[in-house]
C-alpha cells in the first residue's frame, strides 16, 4: 500500500500543492485552473508521445489533469537534457505569455496523461480578470528560472554521484509516495531518463545508482526507485 507524500517541496511549480487538511492557496489555484482548462480542448496522451518539440509554432498553454510530462532541451546532435518532470495540477508552455510562439523545449509524456490545452489569448483574458492569478503565474516564472539556475550549478560544480543524489531527492520530494519499504518515486523511470535529468551518460548514471543500491540507500526494481535511507542520501547530495 502506498500513501501520497505530505512534504514541503523546494523545486517544482507553484500550482501543485502538498496535500493537507486545509485547502491551501496553491491548491485553490490548481482547482481554479482546472475549471478553466476543463472547458477547453483536452486529450489523452500515451507514454512517449510528444506534445510539442523545438521549432514548433504553438500559441497554447497546457494543464496536466493526470500523468507526467518532461520538459527537455535538445541540441542539434539529438542529445537531451531534461529540465524537469511535471505532474498533476501543473501547467507548461507558459513562455507563450511573453510572446514566444516558437517552442525552444520538447514536452514529452513520461507517463500516460490527460492534458488540457488553452490558447494564449484566452489565458491572457483570465489573467486580466484575476490579478491574483497573474501574480501566481509570475511566481511560476520565477520558480522555474531558479530551477534552471540550480540545474546549471549542479552541471558545472557537482560530480555525477552528487547530481544523482540531488536529483533523486528532488524526485521523491515532488513525486514521492510512502511505502512500507521507504519513499518511492510514483512512476517508472529508466536509467537513461535519470541520465538525461543530470546531464550524464547512461553508463555512468547506472554505476552511481548501483553504488547507492549496494550501500542500502535505495532499492531499484523494474524501473521503480525506492529511497530507504533519506538521511544518507542527503549526505551524498551535500545537503
Amino acid at each position: 500500500m502506498t500513501t501520497k507524500m505530505n512534504r514541503t517541496y523546494v523545486y517544482g511549480s507553484i500550482i501543485r500543492a502538498p496535500e493537507s487538511p486545509g485547502v491551501s492557496g496553491a491548491k485553490q489555484l490548481a482547482q481554479q485552473l482546472e475549471r478553466h482548462f476543463s472547458q477547453t480542448h483536452g486529450r489523452h496522451y500515451q507514454k512517449g508521445e510528444v506534445v510539442y518539440q523545438p521549432g514548433d509554432v504553438d500559441e497554447s498553454l497546457y494543464y496536466i489533469k493526470s500523468g507526467k510530462v518532461k520538459l527537455a532541451y535538445l541540441d542539434e546532435s539529438g542529445r537531451k537534457l531534461t529540465l524537469t518532470i511535471l505532474g498533476e495540477g501543473e501547467i507548461f508552455g507558459e513562455m507563450v505569455l511573453i510572446g514566444k510562439g516558437k517552442r525552444e523545449l520538447m514536452a514529452q509524456v513520461l507517463q500516460e496523461a490527460f492534458i488540457y490545452e488553452i490558447e494564449r489569448v484566452h489565458f491572457l483574458e483570465l489573467l486580466r480578470q484575476d490579478p491574483e492569478l497573474s501574480l501566481e503565474v509570475m511566481e511560476l516564472f520565477g520558480r522555474r528560472t531558479r530551477d534552471i539556475e540550480r540545474k546549471l550549478e549542479d552541471l558545472v560544480f557537482k560530480d555525477i554521484p552528487t547530481r544523482l543524489s540531488r536529483q533523486i531527492l528532488q524526485l521523491i520530494e515532488e513525486h514521492g509516495v510512502e511505502t512500507g519499504d521507504g519513499i518511492q518515486i510514483d512512476f517508472k523511470i529508466t536509467h537513461k531518463e535519470l541520465a538525461d535529468l543530470i546531464g550524464s551518460a547512461r553508463e555512468n548514471t547506472t554505476s552511481a545508482l548501483n553504488r547507492l543500491a549496494k550501500e542500502g540507500i535505495l532499492d531499484k526494481k523494474r524501473y521503480r526507485i525506492t529511497v530507504k535511507d533519506e538521511a544518507r542520501l542527503k549526505e551524498k547530495s551535500g545537503s
